[in-house]
Order: structure tokens, then C-alpha cells, then sequence
């Protein structure tokens, strides 16, 4: 493909057609309502749903694919990208390079032993990429790239840009790099593989022959016959084998996760021009992820069950929109993956977080929670027990534990919920077993407000609210004197604040 010239409609590479299928993939999630007819027909749905189903799935993704590629077009103007694209539903989008905010490059493993590489630019005040060039040269990426950075360099003072977006050849500021071994701890961490079990849920029906089978299974296997030779009951042993194999099971869960993990992060380094952050990462595919620091709108470092064992931690930064955008766009958000308490502390000091001094709100937090989730299971619980045909006293006995296990529970997270405001950043941190702290720069605030319910205003107390474009976040059970004089403090800032928002 040649360099793409001013007021040209250039075409991507043929190759392209990859992305397009794949990017339609998810689309077929819409589809599930004649999976599950299909499914519920019986052997004959299942057959019919294979042998002309699944290729006719295939062969529509493939012409859509061709299609997309073939209508696909885009023109490199002075100040501006346009695209067209679409066959009956025609689409076409411009972007300034004024407004561009972010541009990455990703080197998908179809794109990079033909030197291809997907293009995508993220706009001011977008929570989503809005304009993404599949199959185009890496130098020619490189060199749009380099375009947009100019013209926004032009756009703004010299100095701002070589502070913030130029990428050069200087040594970083600072610079982080992951081994795989620390890569592998992330897909301990977040282990999504195991939240899919509740899934199996609909399959129960099929559950007591399939376990009756394994049973059996179990028992024919020659070292639980050993076992069972040996002075084991047959049931022990074949318990013991079960146990076995759901151990095998979660390991293998695990290592699935973990490779995932190094694949996808693998190689992973972070460097800091500026104001501007750098992260490349992917083995498979690899990425190129940017974020410039007036443009973050909330600062959240995770720490679960599994990463407070390891004592490791997560990072990640979400842009304007992409709370609102929710898990879909994930892939889009900045995120250091796993962090030593070394390194986090080095990361804290690179975005000039400030020590948290963490202040506690009322306890009278675990006395609300108790009286209305605890009364409500109780009342549960009681009625399922006298349902059952158990005496009243012992119904009301075992509902009535409800009580101190929500007072425990409630404790514990009320003594992880804190909350701080100093140096130009809001900070709440919520917990249980793990912790999570969010950090929001206070000048970038677009709401404030003090919420009394009425039971609380007799109290006391009050919640303090506070929004920015990434979403809400509440500081609830504060007396109503300090959640004013913090929001008159929140306030103060935000009419202070003169850096750039985006």
C-alpha cells in the first residue's frame, strides 16, 4: 500500500476481512434465541442446528467479512480522517485530528507477519475508539500516527506537545517492565474461568445421570479398585477420585488463565513521557496503548482474595465514558496488570498521588445494613423453616443468626471503607477480604451534592455524592456538618482547577 495522499479514498489490505470477521463474532451473542430453540427441539433441533446452522453462521460472517472490506475507505486530510463504510447501511465518519486524544497501534498476529497493523484513534469526551483503520502498513500507521501528533502540536504550544505527546528518542522519565512470571500472577489473580460455573446452572436436569455415570466411572478406575481391595468402602474411594479430579480441574483452570494472562500481557513495559504514558504489551497480539495524564478521570488500584496473597496489586485507569461504557470497554481502559507494593509506590509517586491519611465513617453504617438485610433474610429463613413443618421457636432461632453474621460481615466492611481528600484528589477505598481504592482528581468534579434521607437528616448524618464523566461515586454515613464543608472544599476546587480536562 502506498502513503496515503491528501484527498485520496485509500482501501486497506485484502487481509483486512480477518479483522472484519472476527470483529463480528460477538455479534452473534443476538443469536441466542435460536440456539436455545434449536437446543430445546430435541436431537432433531441439534442436528438440524450442525449440519446447516453452524455453516450457514460461517459463510454469512465470511460474506460480511468480503463485503466490509470491499466498501471499507479512508482519506488522510490536512486536519481530518474521514471513513466510509457500510454497504445498506452506509456510514460515514469524520474525525478532527484537533479532537484526537489518543491514537494506538495493534499488531494483531494475522496483521504482523504481513508488516499490517490496525490504527485506532479515540476522540475527546469518548469512552470508545471511533475511528479504527484495519490492515494498513505498520510505517504508514506510524507515519498517520505521527500526523495527528503534529497537527495537534500546531493546534496547542510547542512546548505543551513535547511535553505530553511527543514520543522521541529521549530516555523516559520513568520506565517499567513486567517478566512473565509476574505476568503469570495476573491470570492468578483474575481468574475469570471460574465465575463461568454458574452458567452450568440450567444444565441441573442433566446433572444426576451424568454424576451417576462419573460415579461409576470413578469406581472402574484400577487404582480406586485397589483402594476398594484394600479396605476402602467403594464410596470413599471413588469420593477421593472425585476430589482429585476437581483439584486437577481448578489447576488446569488456573493454567489456562495464567497462559492466557502471559499472552495477552506478555512482554508488557510502561514508560512515562511527560505527561503522557506509554504501555506496550501481547505476544499473540501486540499493543500499543497511550494515555495522557489531563485526560484520566478516575485512578483504581485493585487488590482481591488471591493478589492480597500474593501481595500484588492492579492497576487501572479509566478515561471519560468508560464507566458509563461498563465491562465492554475494558480493553480500552489503561491497566498495569500486576504491581509489587515497590512498584506501586513508585507508580503512586509518578501520578503524584498523595499518602492517604484515611478517615472512617459512621459505624452507624453497620447498624443500617444489619437492620435491613438481616431482618430481611431472617424473615426469609423463618418462613422456609415453618414451611417445612419446623416448631416456631427453633424457625426463629436459627433466623435470628442472621443478625450477629451480618454485624461481623458489616464490621469488616466498615473498618476497609475510608475515604480522603487532600492535594487536589479524592480518595475512597472499599473492601472486605480484598481492597479497592479509587482516586478522582477533584478539579475535574461535575457534580457535588450532600443527599439527607430522612432517617439519616434525624442522625445526623448524610451521604456526600460527587460525579465526574467516568460516574458516580458516594461517601455515604458522614455527619452532615463535614459533608458540607467538604463539599464546599470539593467546590472550591473545581472552580480553582485551570489545567486541561482532556
Amino acid at each position: 500500500m502506498s502513503t496515503p495522499s491528501e484527498s485520496e479514498w485509500q482501501r486497506v489490505s485484502p487481509v483486512s476481512a480477518v479483522y472484519f470477521f472476527l470483529k463480528a463474532i460477538p455479534n452473534l451473542v443476538n443469536l441466542w434465541p435460536l440456539l436455545a430453540g434449536a437446543l430445546a427441539g430435541g436431537e432433531k433441533g441439534r442436528e438440524l442446528l450442525f449440519i446447516y446452522g453452524v455453516p450457514l453462521v460461517l459463510v454469512v460472517l465470511l460474506l460480511n467479512a468480503v463485503v466490509q472490506y470491499w466498501v471499507f475507505r479512508f482519506k488522510v486530510e490536512k486536519d481530518r480522517i474521514q471513513i466510509r463504510s457500510g454497504l445498506f447501511h452506509r456510514k460515514r465518519l469524520s474525525l478532527d485530528f484537533e479532537r484526537v486524544q489518543q491514537a494506538d497501534i495493534i499488531n494483531p498476529f494475522y496483521f504482523r507477519p504481513l508488516g499490517l497493523a490496525t490504527l485506532g484513534f479515540e476522540s475527546a469526551g469518548s469512552g470508545q475508539q471511533e475511528v479504527n483503520i484495519p490492515g494498513i502498513p505498520v510505517a504508514v500507521a506510524e507515519q498517520l500516527r505521527q500526523q495527528v501528533l503534529d497537527r495537534k502540536a500546531s493546534a496547542t504550544s510547542q512546548a505543551q506537545f513535547q511535553d505530553s505527546d511527543s514520543k522521541g528518542d529521549d530516555a523516559p522519565d520513568y520506565e517499567l517492565r513486567l517478566p512473565f512470571k509476574e505476568v503469570a500472577r495476573y491470570g492468578l489473580m483474575h481468574n475469570a474461568l471460574l465465575f463461568l460455573a454458574p452458567l452450568a446452572a440450567p444444565l441441573g436436569q442433566y446433572m444426576g445421570p451424568a454424576m451417576e455415570s462419573w460415579l461409576a466411572w470413578l469406581r472402574a478406575l484400577p487404582w480406586v479398585e485397589t483402594l476398594t481391595h484394600s479396605g476402602w468402602s467403594a464410596f470413599l474411594a471413588a469420593f477421593l477420585a472425585g476430589v482429585v479430579f476437581i483439584v486437577v480441574g481448578i489447576v488446569l483452570l488456573f493454567a489456562v488463565s495464567m497462559i492466557v494472562a502471559m499472552v495477552y500481557y506478555g512482554n508488557y513495559s510502561l514508560a512515562r513521557h511527560g505527561e503522557r504514558f506509554q504501555a506496550h504489551f501481547g505476544l499473540g497480539t501486540q499493543r500499543t496503548r497511550g494515555l495522557r495524564l489531563p485526560k484520566m478521570q478516575r485512578l483504581q488500584i485493585t487488590q482481591g482474595m488471591i493478589a492480597r496473597l500474593l501481595r500484588r496489586h492492579s492497576l487501572l485507569i479509566s478515561k471519560a465514558g468508560h464507566f458509563q461504557q461498563g465491562n465492554a470497554q475494558l480493553s480500552q481502559r489503561f491497566v498495569v496488570p500486576v504491581l509489587t507494593t515497590e512498584r506501586l509506590e513508585a507508580l503512586r509517586e509518578q501520578f503524584a498521588l498523595p499518602k492517604p491519611a484515611w478517615k472512617a465513617i459512621h459505624p452507624w453504617y453497620i447498624v443500617d445494613y444489619t437492620l435491613t438485610f438481616a431482618t430481611l433474610f431472617a424473615l426469609i429463613t423463618g418462613a422456609i423453616l415453618l414451611s417445612t413443618g419446623q416448631h416456631w421457636s427453633a424457625a426463629v432461632g436459627w433466623a435470628l443468626l442472621w443478625y450477629p453474621a451480618f454485624v461481623l460481615i458489616l464490621w469488616r466492611r466498615w473498618s476497609q471503607t475510608r475515604y480522603d481528600i487532600q492535594n487536589d484528589w479524592l480518595a475512597v477505598r472499599h473492601g472486605f477480604i480484598g481492597r479497592k481504592e479509587q482516586w478522582l482528581p477533584t478539579g475535574k468534579l461535575q457534580k457535588i451534592a450532600v443527599h439527607e434521607p430522612p432517617i439519616l437528616r434525624k442522625l445526623g448524618l448524610s451521604h456526600l455524592m460527587v460525579w465526574t464523566t467516568d460516574g458516580p461515586t458516594t461517601i455515604g454515613y458522614l455527619p452532615i456538618s463535614t459533608a458540607r464543608t467538604l463539599r464546599d472544599r470539593l467546590m472550591g476546587d473545581v472552580t480553582e482547577f485551570q489545567r486541561a480536562w482532556f
